[in-house]
Parts: C-alpha cells; structure tokens; sequence
C-alpha cells in the first residue's frame, strides 16, 4: 500500500513538472503569428524613421556635391578630388557610394541639357515628368549663386521628407569639402575645396526595389522583435519559476534529491545568464523564421527554455528548505572554497603588487642620461598589449578597462610624488650648497636623479678644493704681507735714523759714512719694493719672463760667492757637490737669481738648509748643509 502511493505520488510529480514546461512552451508558439503580424508594422515604422531623417536627406546634398565635382574636373584632378573625399570627408563618401547603386539620376544644367544620367538597376530613364513611377522622386535645384531649393515629387512621406529637408538645407555645412594640400612648386600648403553647384538640377529617383534593398542593407536588418513577444517570455518565465517554487509545497510532491538539483549556485546562475543572452539576441529570428507559422524545432526550443528555467528556480528554492546559512555552505562554491579562495587572492594580489613594483622600479632607475628609445618602447608596448588583451573582453573589457585605469592611476601617482619628494631632496641639498654649506650630503636614494647626485658630490669637492685653494693663498698674502712689512721697515727705520744724525752731525767723515749707509739702505728698500711688485705681478699672473738658457751652476756660484762674507758670518757649511757637465735650462737668468739669493739669505737668517738636486727641483729643511 505504501509502495503504490510512493509511485503514484512520483508520477503526479513528474506529470507537474511536464506541464510546468510544455504549456508555457504552448503558449509562447500559440503567439508566433500575432508577433509576426505585428513585426510587419515595427518594420513599416523603422523604415518611415529611415526614410524621413537627416541623415538620408542629406546623403542626397552630399551626392549633388560629388557629382558637380566630379563632373567639372577640369580645374582640379579627379585624384585630388577623391582624395578630398578619401580623407576628410570618408563618412560622406561612404554613404554616396552605398547609394549610388540603387539610385536613378539626371543632371541638367541652366539651359535644360542633360550634363549626366544614370539609370542603376531600374533600366528606367528618370525625369521631372515620370517621378510618378517611382517610390521616391525628388528635384535639388541649385541657382547661381548656388542656393539650393528641393521639392519632393514623388514618397509615400513627402510631406515630412519636405519638412525635414528645410532643416537639413539650414544645418548642411560645406566649409568641411575640403583638405590641406602641399604644393611642391611653391612649397606651400594651399586649401583645396570642392566647388558648390551652381545652375544645376539634380533629379534623383528610387524605384521601390531599390528603395527596399538599400533599407534591408543599410538601413536597417529588417527583423524585429516585437515589445510584446519579449514581455510574454518575461511573464512565462515568471510562471515557470513561481510553479517551481510552489509545486513542492503540495502534500503529493515527491521530494527526491536529485544529483542536478545540488548543482552550486554559481552554475546556475551562469547557465540561465547564458540562456537568457542567448534568447535576446535570437528573439528575432524565431519570430520570423516561419513567417508565423511554427514547427517542432521551436516547440522544442521553448521546452529547453522553460526546462532550465524551472531547474534553476528549483535548485534556488532550496534556500528556502535547507536555510539561508546551510545553502551558503553546501550550495555555493565561494563559501565552500572561501579559505582557497582567499590564498588565491593573496596570492594573485601579491604577484600583481610585485609586478607593478617591478614596474615603478624599473621606471625609477631609467638613466636620463642615456638614449631611452628602448625603454619607451618597452613601456609603449607592454600598454599596448594590455589594452589589446583588455579589447578582446567586449563589455568585460570596460570593467577591466577601469581597472587598469585606475591601477595605472595610482602606479603613476605614487611614481610622482615619490620623484617630488627626490626632486626636494635635491632642491634642498643644491640650496645649501648655495648658502655656501658645502659639506652637506645626500644620504637618500634619488632614484632616477642618482647622477644629479653624484654631480653634486662633484661640485662639492671642487669647491672645496677652490675655497681650500683660495684660503691658502689669502694666508699666504698675509704672510706676505706681514713678512714684506717686517723687511720694509727695518731699513726704513734705519734710514730715518740715520737721517736724524745726520742733522747734528758735524764731522764730514761721519756724514759720509751716514750718507753710504742711507744709499745702501735705500737700495735696499728699492729692492724689496721692486720685490713687492714682482709678487703683485704674481698674484695678478702678470709677470713677464725673459727666457734664456742658463748655466744654472754657475748663476749659483755667483750668488754664492756674492753672499760668502754673510755666509761666514752666520757660521753655516755649506757642502756642494757640483756636476761635471754643463747644466743648462730654459729659465728667466735675473729672477732666478733671486730666487738663488732669496732662498740662500733664508737659510742664513734661520739656520736651515738649501738643497739643490741636479734634476733642478729646489727645497728646503733644518740640515745646515746644501746639496746641487
């Protein structure tokens, strides 16, 4: 007894189900012939839009303009005209050329010949008088001032054509039929345009073969779907999915477990997304496939639909009998796999995070002082790759598209205020050096300014060295100074000395030695004057040399033998060692017998030493002998 009622109530379940699918699926086909019938009138009010609006209006403009071009060349080479054409004006042409094959026209000039005719596919001969026995005739009438006049002679909406025409007339704007040509003759750029018809009539005609081919090809496919086919699935659709929901509350409902009603909530989801773009794009198709009449391939299509769409709100309804946490748990596969989930995002987010450090690094240390033509084009072509990756996504690609925007954003920023920061660094380090701090130093990495660093370490030590070079040279001015002051005076002091007692004294012998001490004091100061200057010459680097060859050991015999009686007076030994060649050098004979002298007195005044080595190089110490 058990037994039967367990199989009858799984056939009742399997018949509810049954009609759960198959009488929507009825129904949708039931509608085929009105969505057909209705088609026709969406189709009928598609082409009304077409034919009446601007840009079907216009094309007829643009093709008056093209033939008058093309029909007086004579002034302009027909490929420069279609270069015109060809590069400023390509929509234009396009649309020209798209219908021109199905156009019928005559061109007739102010005294009523033909200038050119065309009869397209109608084998027809168009004219003002038989527009009649075409669906679409008009007349575009250009005076000479190359105003232009249009009436609609023939349309099933001439009427609104007329209308739309006068504000297509008042917004057509022809300062574009033209381009930029360079002239090699003159090595000028000139502007080329085409010319405005002038005394011209343009008898443009369609027949209704035509007319009907350039919509079904240009205008639009032809095939619609109606807004109340589309609203119908939306309403079977709900349907289906609320018996999926309510059926199993019935005391007959057989609840078995199926193995595809466990299928994870994001498989469901994507299966019945995926349905539903399918049915979207196709929706068309099936309404007019069988001209209104359907056949078992669409009751079978409308099964599949209704089938997948109460299995899908079947397994969605289990949130209501396992509850909201236990089918978060068991049903989908985010919380399931949550932990592995979040290693993969840690992961991926790491990778990414390293590669774009890679990335700011790599930018940061490019040496600004080499030629970068690789970099740039390394960067360039990794951005290229990634927005061609991005472009092949279509509406996934803008999400990603976004993205990337943004993470380059923020790539990008933070390069630059981490290289505002660096460039502080160096406008901090460059102003002290300014101030005339010159042992400031940069410890922080400067990245893409490190060479700036290194020229800044440069600059320091070179004007460490200036200043270090200017200082010496002061203290040795002072020195100078100082040294030149103590010698000046002490025979000038001697002078007014013995200025002094030669004005007391009487004995003439006295007087005289006085007045030979005065003459060799006054040499003496004349000298070390004379001394003065030639070091003001030095320092000025003004000093002229006469050069000669010297006998540089004889020049120092001499100076010896000048000073012999100082030399013993000072109780020095002098011990010289002289060469037995001649030693001769290019030098100034009078200011290196200063020099000799100069160094010779020094070394008696302070009990040092001379040494004169034969490679000619001088100096001196504390050992109270000399060496040459």
């Amino acid at each position: 007894m058990l037994g039967t009622k367990l199989k009858n109530s799984r056939k009742l379940t399997v018949i509810m189900v049954i009609m759960s699918i198959v009488i929507p699926a009825l129904c949708m086909i039931n509608q085929y012939w009105n969505w057909y019938a209705s088609s026709g009138t969406v189709v009928e009010n598609a082409a009304h839009a077409e034919v009446v609006s601007k840009e079907f209006l216009k094309t007829f403009l643009d093709a008056g303009y093209i033939l008058y071009n093309l029909e007086n060349g004579e002034d302009k080479k027909t490929e420069e005209i279609k270069e015109i054409l060809r590069q400023d004006n390509e929509r234009r042409l396009s649309d020209y050329e798209r219908i021109y094959p199905f156009l019928d026209y005559r061109v007739k000039d102010e005294n009523g010949n033909d200038v050119a005719k065309s009869t397209a596919d109608s084998e027809r001969t168009v004219s003002e008088n038989n527009l009649s026995s075409f669906a679409l005739g008009m007349v575009i009438t250009y005076d000479k001032y190359g105003d232009i006049d249009v009436r609609i002679k023939e349309g099933e909406y001439k009427a609104e054509q007329s209308v739309a025409f006068r504000e297509v007339i008042s917004e057509y704007d022809t300062s574009d039929w033209g381009i930029e040509s360079y002239v090699a003759e003159t090595e000028e750029w000139e502007t080329i345009l085409l010319e405005k018809p002038k005394n011209r009539t343009y008898v443009f005609a369609m027949t209704e073969e035509n007319l009907q081919s350039y919509m079904e090809d240009y205008g639009y496919t032809g095939y619609y779907t109606t807004d109340s086919m589309a609203n119908f699935l939306f309403i079977m659709i709900l349907i289906v999915t609320a018996l999926a929901w309510l059926l199993p509350a019935l005391p007959v409902w057989r609840h078995d477990e199926m193995l595809i009603l466990r299928t994870p909530f994001e498989a469901v989801v994507v299966v019945f997304v995926m349905m539903l773009a399918i049915l979207d794009n196709n929706l068309w198709w099936l309404a007019n496939r069988g001209m209104g009449i359907p056949d078992f391939m669409d009751f079978l299509v409308w099964v599949v639909v209704f089938a997948l769409t109460f299995w899908a709100a079947t397994c969605v309804r289990q949130v209501y009998t396992l509850g909201v946490s236990a089918y978060l748990k068991e049903r989908t596969l985010c919380v399931r796999y949550w932990k592995y989930i979040q290693r993969a995002w840690v992961y991926g987010k790491g990778k990414i995070k390293g590669w774009f450090h890679r990335c700011y690094c790599f930018i940061d240390r490019i040496d600004l002082s080499e030629k970068n033509n690789l970099t740039i084009f390394k960067i360039v072509a990794v951005n290229f790759i990634i927005l061609a990756l991005i472009s092949t996504l279509w509406i996934g690609g803008i999400f990603l598209l976004a993205v990337y925007s943004i993470a380059l954003f923020c790539l990008l920023r933070k390069y630059f205020l981490e290289l505002q920061e660096k460039y502080r660094v160096l406008l901090k380090a460059t102003g002290e050096i300014a101030k005339g701090n010159l042992d400031v130093e940069i410890t922080e990495d400067l990245g893409i300014f490190s060479p700036f660093k290194q020229e800044i370490q440069k600059i320091q030590a070179g004007f460490k060295k200036a200043v270090d070079e200017e200082v010496k040279s002061q203290r040795m001015k002072t020195e100078l100074i100082t040294n030149v002051s103590h010698d000046l005076k002490t025979p000038l002091t001697a002078i007014i000395t013995y200025v002094n007692l030669l004005k007391d004294e009487k004995d003439e012998s006295k007087c005289k030695d006085y007045i030979e001490v005065l003459e060799r004091k006054s040499l003496r100061l004349k000298v070390l004057i004379e001394d003065l200057f030639e070091v003001s010459k030095a320092s000025s680097k003004n000093v002229t040399l006469n050069m000669v060859d010297v006998d540089v050991v004889n020049l120092f015999k001499q100076v010896k033998l000048e000073l012999e009686d100082k030399i013993a007076q000072a109780d020095l030994d002098f011990r010289c060692s002289y060469p037995e060649d001649k030693v001769t050098a290019l030098l100034d004979s009078q200011k290196t017998y200063r020099v000799f002298k100069n160094r010779m007195i020094q070394a008696r005044k302070h009990k040092g030493s001379l040494i004169v080595r034969q490679d000619g190089h001088i100096s001196s110490g504390r050992l109270p002998w000399l060496v040459l």
